[in-house]
């Protein structure tokens, strides 16, 4: 693996999204410095997710776990929600529970988008510098364009709500549980339509509801500070 394709096909992509984030948070940006821990945050997350499901051979889950994901069955569709989808949603919500926590700037509405997606960011990076050395060609470049994309649209559900509360000083638990809860049900979902040639369509639908939810809400967030900036 040269440095070149270390650059190209994964800080290159987490630089470009930060500033792209960065740019839609343009009138009260968030510190470079807090998105740069963020993104460390999630790229440790990524070694710890799969340091972990390294160790679920002692619950029963084999290392080679290509029959769980590659058969099409209802087990395979079982084990990348409540395996894959789960335990990569909640590896991402771990660090940001400190971000809220430790981050004085996180005081506006997409805030909990913005830090969430940084740091899924960071996790995807992880991923991808891990099965760089077993792709290529076009399956390379896919991966390079749509793990960054992927892991931020579903971070954002539950980024979003967690944030919503922490800023209106409320204990919603069931709420945030619940959103939680769908964001990794719609991971799991959009793996296993993945893997089907038929099927693949409906994940990139899938992918580009969540997306225009996600510009919905921002631009909304912006057009409220712009209005208060002229007031």
């Amino acid at each position: 693996m040269t440095i070149g394709l270390i650059i190209a096909a994964i800080i290159s992509p987490a630089i470009f999204w930060i500033f792209y984030f960065r740019y839609k948070d343009r009138f009260k940006p968030e510190p470079l410095l807090n998105m740069g821990v963020s993104f460390v945050f999630g790229f440790f997350s990524g070694h710890l997710y799969l340091k972990f499901i390294s160790l679920t051979e002692a619950v029963g889950i084999p290392q080679d776990q290509s029959f769980f994901i590659f058969s099409g069955s209802f087990k395979s569709l079982v084990f990348l929600v409540f395996v894959v989808g789960f335990f990569e949603e909640l590896f991402k919500f771990i660090p940001f529970l400190f971000v809220i926590k430790w981050f004085r700037n996180f005081d506006e509405k997409i805030d909990g988008i913005i830090y969430s997606s940084v740091i899924a960011l960071g996790f995807a990076a992880y991923e991808n510098l891990v099965y760089l050395p077993y792709i290529s060609g076009a399956e390379l470049l896919g991966r390079v364009v749509a793990s960054p994309l992927t892991h931020t649209v579903f971070a954002s559900l539950w980024g979003y709500y967690a944030g919503l509360l922490i800023l209106n000083n409320k204990k919603n638990y069931l709420k945030v549980s619940a959103v939680f809860i769908f964001s990794f049900v719609m991971h799991g979902l959009y793996d296993y339509l993945s893997l089907s040639s038929v099927l693949r369509i409906l994940s990139s639908i899938l992918i580009l509801l969540i997306w225009i939810w996600r510009i919905r809400i921002i631009e909304v967030e912006i057009n409220r500070l712009k209005k208060s900036a002229l007031n």
